[in-house]
């Protein structure tokens, strides 16, 4: 069947509101209002009088579910659909059928002057996008967007210039627009590096040292070898690509921003090396010293010589209704459930990657390409949208697998369906390919996604803090670092009482430094918090850095913080263990300088005092090893007086009585080197010098006074005969003397006849 729609309407085309036979359109409110209006009364005359040009227009907007309009005729009487109504807000409807002069646009746009020019056959058309506009639904409730508002020429031929009126085309982009934001919004709050992509160079100018560090790609659009990119060449290296007709334009531009601005974007030419020319985007921001003077220029820059080929496209597109469509980057699509009859326009075909002229059956077509698990609920839409007890409208996104090259594309779609006798007898709408956008929203929930997990696994809380409001904000981290409950209202007084005094300060410094439109300086500093709850003390590390907005002025402060409690009191505890290694040490050359002094002395031979000082030494050894063991908390008498047993005759040579003992280092140390000395001599000259005699260790703790005391007596059997020695040697005077004063107690040595008795008291807390 050979589709002839586009073959111009028949010279007896009904007027708009006659149905023709076998075709009807479910009026709307416009589509009455229209048909009711005395247009005799207008510059357009009565619509008796219109042309078919005139009637065709106005029938397609009615027809559309897209914000539509038409400006007609020298005096560009307006005449809109249903879904531009609410654009208008309260204007509507008043202003259908009313002229320029009679009802200007009240939008920022200003397209008074394009849509002359299109009117006089001067231009092909024109593109405002991204205008953000306030509509006002009939239901009463106000929304905000975004829209690509498209000018483009209606074709008539009973018009001197050869068109009749312009064609007003809304997009709604809000969505696309929000994403962006978004994604921008998180780049700045936490600083994201920049990602090289297919695409995507990247640049880095040191100003001050005028060298620019460029990726490969970067260097390459700029006809400059990538090896010596990346190791920073002059500026003006690159700036021998640039398109003539741009330099000057680019020179001013950048020169204001370094001396004005932060932010940096702009689109020109490059000249390739093979002579062909390329348009890029660039997008940077300046960082600026404690001066304020520019010191760096990072940025990224994308190829869009294929948006900007489409660009030119579309405003040297021709002036008919197929191009107008095409260039709003929509494929329009009709159906014609009664007979199966399908159409695709060109652009649609491209979408979905179709060649022109005949194709398989539509419906076939169109079903092997949708994704498989998104064909169900899009039937589904479909057939609800054909149901004449539903709202006969369909929007829906779903994927598809393009047939020419095999590419999965996001699509969105958007149509109506018409009745007449119950029964559904035309469905029209529009489809675009909204992959991009759909990657800048996958992209920005995997950004924060992967942001959440490094923020759990770091155990990072986050703060934000409006200036003008003084309202803090922080996450669920942030409440507990501050000992507060989840949720509580916090501001700038409630952070400050809940930090220790003496940290206060230096914090209100930091946080003024980032706030200070010259300095903007990043917070970095490490103070400590007393829990408004809980009371509990902690350290806090924090980072963060302000926002400013167009004025100058400072908007946002943002960080994150990190509770670095345990790494503080790590820190303390390693500078005390520190000391007390030094402090120890120290005691132990003291102990050693003492045994050498007493030990090596005219009295005794060189080989027996060697023997005598190694033996002491080893003593002093054995104790440090048991308290090392012990993390130099202490040691237990037990354990002491085992490595004893086993350093002289084993257990078999003594005899021991009493229970566990907590001494504390210097007291084990002390009693260690005592009972040394005691088992040395019991070796060499008493019980222990023969086989049948016998040391036995009585001890206990005897309470009272501020401290329990410790009672040890050392009594020698089975040994030779004892005599009291003629002097007292270094044991004995270390045991009687040293023994008493480094433990605030007593100790005494009895050489009684049948073995060496010695009783040692002290307090225990050494």
């Amino acid at each position: 069947m050979v589709d002839t729609r586009d073959q111009g309407l028949a010279p007896d085309t009904p007027p708009l509101g006659t149905p023709s036979a076998g075709e009807a359109f479910a009026p709307g409110d416009l589509r009455e209002r229209i048909a009711a209006f005395d247009w005799a009364a207008t510059p357009l005359g009565a619509r008796a009088t219109w042309s078919l040009a005139l009637v065709f227009a106005v029938d397609m907007i009615v027809a559309s579910r897209f914000p539509s309009a038409l400006r007609w005729g020298p005096e560009m009487v307006l005449i809109y659909n249903d879904a531009y109504a609410p654009m208008l807000g309260e204007r509507h409807p008043y202003v259908l059928g009313k002229t320029f002069a009679e009802a200007p646009p009240t939008s920022a746009a200003d397209s008074e002057g394009p849509e002359r020019a299109i009117l006089a056959g001067a231009s092909g058309g024109t593109v405002i996008e991204d205008l953000f506009l306030t509509t006002i639904q009939p239901d009463g409730s106000v929304t905000d967007g975004y829209f690509n508002i498209r000018l483009s020429p209606m074709p008539d031929a009973t018009a001197p210039s050869g068109v009749g009126g312009v064609l007003i085309a809304l997009t709604d982009v809000t969505r696309r627009v929000q994403a962006e934001q978004a994604l921008r919004a998180s780049e700045e709050r936490y600083q994201l590096a920049l990602r090289a992509a297919s695409g995507v160079g990247t640049w880095d100018w040191d100003i001050l040292a005028d060298k620019v560090y460029a990726d490969a790609r970067y260097a390459r659009f700029h006809n400059v070898d990538p090896e010596r990119a990346v190791g920073g060449l002059p500026l003006a290296d690159f700036s021998k690509a640039l398109h003539p007709d741009d330099f000057a334009r680019l020179l001013k531009s950048g020169r204001t921003h370094l001396r004005t601005t932060n932010d940096f974007d702009e689109e020109y030419r490059l000249i390739q090396a093979d002579g062909s020319i390329r348009w890029v985007q660039t997008r940077g921001k300046v960082e600026r010293d404690a001066r304020g003077w520019a010191v760096r220029h990072r940025g990224v820059m994308v190829d869009i010589t294929d948006r900007k080929r489409i660009e030119h496209a579309l405003e040297a597109a021709e002036a008919d209704l197929r191009i107008a469509v095409d260039g709003a980057g929509l494929g329009r699509w009709d159906h014609n459930p009664q007979t199966g009859e399908r159409y695709w326009d060109k652009r649609c075909r491209e979408i979905y990657g179709l060649p022109e002229g005949m194709i398989e059956n539509p419906l076939d077509a169109f079903e092997r390409l949708v994704h498989p698990d998104d064909l169900p609920a899009l039937m589904d839409a479909i057939r609800a949208a054909m149901d004449p007890a539903g709202d006969n409208t369909i929007n829906r996104e779903y994927r598809v697998r393009r047939d020419n090259d095999g590419a999965l594309r996001w699509i969105e779609t958007f149509g109506r369906a018409f009745f007449q006798d119950g029964l559904c007898v035309r469905f029209v709408g529009v489809v675009s390919d909204v992959t991009e956008r759909k990657e800048a929203e996958a992209d920005q929930v995997l950004r924060e996604a992967t942001m959440a997990l490094a923020l759990d696994a770091g155990n990072v809380g986050t703060w934000d803090y409006d200036v003008r409001k003084r309202q803090l904000r922080w996450s669920e981290r942030g409440y507990g670092m501050f000992g507060m409950a989840l949720g509580a209202d916090v501001g700038l007084d409630d952070f400050y009482a809940a930090m220790h005094p003496d940290d206060r300060e230096a914090v209100r410094a930091a946080l003024l430094a980032s706030m200070d439109p010259v300095r903007r300086a990043d917070i970095d500093v490490e103070y400590r918090t007393v829990g408004r709850d809980d009371a509990k003390e902690r350290w806090i590390s924090a980072k963060g850095r302000g926002f400013f907005d167009d004025a100058g002025k400072p908007a946002r402060v943002v960080g994150a913080t990190v509770d670095i409690t345990d790494r503080k009191r790590a820190e303390l505890h390693l500078r005390l263990l520190v000391n007390e290694l030094n402090h120890r040490v120290k005691n132990s050359l003291a102990t050693i300088q003492a045994i050498a002094a007493q030990t090596f002395h005219a009295a005794r031979s060189l080989p027996q005092a060697q023997e005598a000082f190694s033996a002491r030494i080893v003593a002093l050894a054995e104790a440090h090893d048991l308290l090392t063991r012990e993390n130099w908390e202490g040691a237990d008498l037990l354990d002491l007086l085992g490595r004893l047993e086993d350093l002289h005759g084993g257990a078999e040579r003594f005899a021991t009585e009493g229970g566990s003992v907590r001494l504390s280092p210097r007291m084990a140390l002390s009693l260690s080197m005592a009972l040394h000395e005691l088992a040395t001599n019991a070796v060499k000259y008493g019980a222990l010098s023969l086989t049948t005699g016998q040391v036995r260790i009585a001890w206990t703790v005897v309470p009272g006074g501020p401290h329990p005391r410790l009672v040890l007596t050392w009594t020698e059997t089975g040994g030779p005969p004892v005599s009291p020695p003629s002097r007292r040697g270094f044991g004995s005077r270390l045991i009687e003397r040293g023994l008493a004063a480094e433990l605030s107690g007593v100790a005494h040595i009895d050489f009684r006849p049948d073995g060496v008795v010695c009783r040692i008291e002290a307090a225990l807390d050494g």
